[in-house]
């Protein structure tokens, strides 16, 4: 019923109120919001306490009740304006992916394969030529153009940035999707391996998918076949850093022998990615990645985090089965 009746039916029709509101602001007006609610909740909060001692416990109650019908009300319309794409019908069960049982032979024969690419792709990579505002327009008509998943809302499809890239930075976000105003974000001082990956990530979740590996999986198979090598490469080194890290978790002595294979060129992407983020890690990017946890535990993802990196199993399905999505 979700999936016919709300994420194909009143979604699509629902996200023209925040597209015609705040999709031609060219800030992000989500961060705003997101600053006031905090600021707000943080007032009646403390409001509530000094009434508390101040011995006026019916005004306390008051600004406390306030406080919870603020939050109740936020949570009810996240579900109504974008947050049921949560319980949607998953894309392996639309396009009969195989997801269940993964065999390590399947998951071999992919990463090597997907390793010789993104090799061969890195040579052809001068990152000092690419300019990032134009791969966003080139990926939101990508994505706008999509023929390939029928059940994406073609409503708004647009990238955004944060106030603030160097704050995402420091929450350890790539990317986020706000959905009280249904705007996707980009950090734009990401490492630029990721870039377009990341960028049909959001612009996925921006069109009703809220699964974490389903908006991976969209990203891959958008940019994976692209003529663009950056987006191609993007593609596949997103697959092989997922790949690799699933097999580190079941046998780390293939991990090494895999990882091995790589270019130094790809290598270096790698340690360009952790270097950039190991410079923002700190309390803030802990507390933001255990929010965010729970967040998604919170919404039908109960692997949390983790969610990310089942990914590779749609990869693999989609790898084996070679065939279009229709």
């Amino acid at each position: 019923m979700i999936e016919n009746y709300y994420s194909k039916g009143f979604y699509p029709i629902f996200s023209w109120i925040p597209k015609i509101l705040f999709g031609w602001i060219p800030f992000s007006f989500g961060d705003v919001c997101y600053a006031l609610i905090f600021a707000l909740g943080i007032y009646l909060f403390f409001r509530s306490i000094f009434l508390l001692f101040r011995k006026q416990g019916k005004r306390a109650l008051f600004n406390f009740l306030k406080l919870i019908i603020l939050f109740l009300g936020i949570y009810a319309y996240f579900n109504i304006s974008w947050g049921l794409n949560y319980y949607r019908v998953t894309i392996s069960t639309q396009f009969e992916l195989k997801t269940d049982t993964v065999l390590l032979e399947d998951h071999l024969s992919v990463l090597s394969n997907h390793i010789q690419i993104v090799n061969a792709l890195s040579e052809k990579l001068d990152f000092n030529s690419f300019e990032r505002n134009g791969a966003e327009k080139r990926i939101e008509s990508l994505m706008k153009n999509d023929q390939d998943f029928p059940m994406l809302s073609k409503t708004q499809v647009q990238i955004k940035h944060p106030f603030s890239n160097t704050l995402a930075s420091y929450f350890g976000v790539s990317g986020y999707f706000n959905p009280l105003t249904h705007e996707a974000h980009i950090n734009g001082k990401m490492p630029l391996a990721s870039y377009p990956f990341t960028v049909a990530h959001e612009l996925s979740h921006q069109m009703g998918i809220g699964f974490e590996d389903e908006c991976n999986f969209i990203a891959y198979v958008k940019l994976h076949q692209q003529e663009d090598p950056w987006f191609a490469y993007s593609a596949y080194y997103e697959s092989v850093s997922y790949l690799l890290h699933s097999l580190y978790l079941v046998d780390p002595v293939l991990f090494k022998q895999y990882r091995a294979q790589l270019s130094p060129k790809v290598l270096g992407d790698f340690k360009t990615d952790q270097e950039f983020w190991k410079n923002y890690t700190g309390w803030i990017a802990d507390i933001s990645g255990l929010f965010y946890d729970q967040y998604l535990k919170h919404n039908n993802q109960a692997e949390g985090m983790a969610r990310y990196g089942m990914v590779t199993r749609l990869i693999i399905a989609y790898e084996k089965n070679k065939r279009p999505l229709e």
